[in-house]
Formats: C-alpha cells, sequence, structure tokens
C-alpha cells in the first residue's frame, strides 16, 4: 500500500512511539509510506533514513488552505491511498485533508477526548477496547466504524539487558546493588498519579529502609511536577527519591530496576507497560482503562485499585519479601507480550483495517 501517516506529537510520548514502530514495520513488510510531521519533530529524525519511508514538515494548518492544498497535491503525486493520523492537530489536519484529497482518513486513538473530528474520520483505530467503549460513548462514534488493535512494542530493543547492564546503570543512578529499587517511567501529568507513590513512601520505608523510588519522565505540568516535590518534602522523603527528568535509555533503566510501577488515574493502554514487560520486569500497576488488557495472561500483571497508597504499599512489600515472586512475574509479563503485543502481531491487523478503508472508499 502507500500510507500517508500523519502525526503532531514534537517530542516522545506513547502515541509518538506507536507512530514510529508502526511506520519502520509498515516500511519493513513494503509498503511505501510517507511521514508527516511537525518541523525538528523527534519522529522526524529518527525516520530521515528508513528505506520506503519519505519525511515530510508541515505545520498542519488548517486556515488558510495553502498546506491543505499541498499535502493533498503531495498525496495525488504520490498516489496514497490511505492517511493514517496520531494526536490531536493530525486527527484534524487529516480530516481536512481527507475532504481536500478523497483519500480516506484512519484516525488511531490513543486517547479519551470529546472532539468533533472522530464523526469525520472514515475509520477509527482503537489502541484498547476501553478506549473502543469511551468513543462509542462520548463521541457518539457507530460501532461499524471504529476497530481495536492494541498497541504493541519492538520486543528486541529490550533483549541482552544483561547483569552487567543492570550493576552498571545502577552505579550511574548512585544505587548500590542491597537497594530495593522501584521505577516508575512517565511525564509528569496529574493522570501519571506520581504523587500516590510520593504517599506511600513514608510506609514503604518503615518496611524497607533500603528502599529508593526512581522517577523519570518529562514534566509536562509544572504545577503537578512542583506538588509532588513538595508533597515529598512534607513528608520528609525526598532523599529517597531519585528525580531523573526525561531519560532516553529506557531499556538500560529498566534493566535497573527491582519492580516497576504505573500507578496512573488513566490510562488508554500505556506503551510503558509493555516496554516493561518486554524488560521482563514485576510490574505494579493501576487497574484502570486498558491496561487491565495488558495482562492478557493471568499472573503476568500485578494489578491494584487506583490513588491507594495503602495498596502501593502492600504490592511492594509483598514483592520485595518474595524475590522467587518477582522472577515469575517477570518472566509471565514477557511471555504475555511475546504472545500478544508484538509490531509484528499487530501491524499486519492494522493493515486490514486499511485495506478496509480503501475498499468502502473506493465503493
Amino acid at each position: 500500500m502507500r500510507i500517508m501517516e500523519i502525526i503532531s506529537g514534537v517530542g516522545v510520548n506513547g502515541a509518538v512511539v506507536h507512530c514510529l514502530l508502526l511506520t519502520q514495520e509498515l516500511a519493513r513488510r513494503g509498503n511505501e509510506v510517507v511521514l508527516v510531521c511537525r518541523h525538528n519533530a523527534w519522529i522526524g529524525q529518527q525516520l530521515a533514513h528508513t528505506a520506503n519511508v519519505t519525511v515530510v514538515e508541515s505545520d498542519m494548518r488548517r486556515w488558510p488552505l495553502d498546506e491543505l492544498r499541498r499535502m493533498a497535491a503531495l498525496a495525488r503525486e504520490r498516489q496514497i491511498e490511505v492517511i493514517n493520523t496520531h494526536m490531536s492537530r493530525a486527527h484534524n489536519f487529516g480530516v481536512f485533508l481527507q475532504r481536500f484529497s478523497g483519500i480516506p482518513c484512519v484516525t488511531t486513538a490513543h486517547s479519551h477526548k470529546i472532539h468533533p473530528h472522530w464523526w469525520f474520520a472514515h475509520h477509527i483505530i482503537a489502541v484498547s477496547e476501553q478506549t473502543r467503549r469511551y468513543h462509542l460513548r462520548f463521541n457518539r462514534v457507530r460501532a461499524s466504524r471504529i476497530d481495536t488493535v492494541h498497541g504493541f512494542v519492538d520486543v528486541t530493543r529490550f533483549r541482552g539487558l544483561d547483569a552487567h547492564t543492570r550493576l552498571q546503570t545502577r552505579a550511574d543512578l548512585g544505587v548500590d546493588e542491597e537497594t530495593f529499587l522501584v521505577g516508575a517511567i512517565g511525564d509528569f501529568l496529574p493522570r501519571k498519579g506520581q504523587l500516590y507513590l510520593v504517599r506511600a513512601l513514608p510506609q514503604l520505608l518503615e518496611r524497607i529502609p533500603r528502599l529508593r523510588l526512581a522517577l523519570a519522565g518529562s514534566v509536562r505540568t509544572e504545577s503537578y511536577y512542583q506538588k509532588v516535590r513538595r508533597e515529598a518534602s512534607r513528608l520528609g522523603v525526598q532523599e529517597a527519591i531519585l528525580w531523573l527528568g526525561y531519560r532516553q535509555d529506557v531499556p538500560q533503566l529498566l534493566a535497573s530496576f527491582d519492580v516497576y510501577t504505573l500507578v496512573s488515574l488513566d490510562e488508554m493502554f500505556p506503551v510503558a507497560i509493555l516496554e516493561a514487560m518486554a524488560a521482563q520486569k514485576p510490574i505494579v500497576a493501576t487497574a484502570v482503562g486498558g491496561t487491565p488488557e495488558c495482562a492478557a495472561e493471568v499472573d503476568s500483571i500485578y494489578l491494584i485499585p487506583p490513588a491507594d497508597p495503602q495498596a502501593i504499599v502492600k504490592a511492594l512489600v509483598e514483592l520485595y519479601e518474595d524475590p522467587q515472586k518477582r522472577a515469575q512475574l517477570g518472566q509471565r509479563a514477557y511471555e504475555t507480550v511475546c504472545a500478544h503485543f508484538t509490531v509484528e502481531q499487530q501491524v499486519p491487523k492494522i493493515e486490514a483495517v486499511f485495506r478496509k478503508a480503501i475498499a468502502a472508499a473506493r465503493r
């Protein structure tokens, strides 16, 4: 197929990583892909020299109409058969481009947002069943116009994370091998719930004095980040927290953790969980949104209720006291991600949705 992927994210998040892996796999499978992204976007830099991929920069403005006309002309020149969009600005641009070019637009729902653009897309791909149900209920999308294709991960990126990698990364973090290192990787947003990890720390440190909490991620909401920092100071646990900021060494960082946590208040289908599963980490996660769907096999993720520091304490103490259970959870997580959520397994399902949209448009 000849596919135009459009994504409006400039930095790195779950939707951007999803689009990157999708584009790479589509190209590897012999499709011709035009990747439309914003100026200096991270994803454009990653794909600049990928075979079967052409990177085109765009500001994705809908008014004046010059950019829509330019992209429509490019799509016709490249004989694009389907447009696939990721993130709100790209969705809006894509559905307008559909009108200008006559090419069907398939939007990928990575979020829970009420927005008119869902009504105008030719078809929608939801990254989890929970996300599909949200758009059926709140955006009144017809069931015939939306399919679920679960998110995915490149498992090969997390192979070869041996004991040396673990020890070296921990040394770089200033953490010795006797420390019980609990990690969380995610942007600082209120829905990510880092606040509840901090609130669990006083009780955790009473039970596990050598515990340290590593928080990695960009600051997306400054007021929330400062609130988390103030709470750590108020509780007197700031010395037990490693504030790591944005990291590009996610596989190595995961290798250093004893347990990975994701205590969000809402999630669609978290790539971060899939990455931790691929790294064979025992995972404690809140049973919100599409996260339980990551646990496609029994005993692959330790699920807890959201906004509950006591549940966090109980889960982490239990795993600290039972190294065998940690190892079993990590192995089960790895087996589950390999069985259900690899990029090689999921991209053919997305191709099938594209073909369905192309056929319907031609009819």
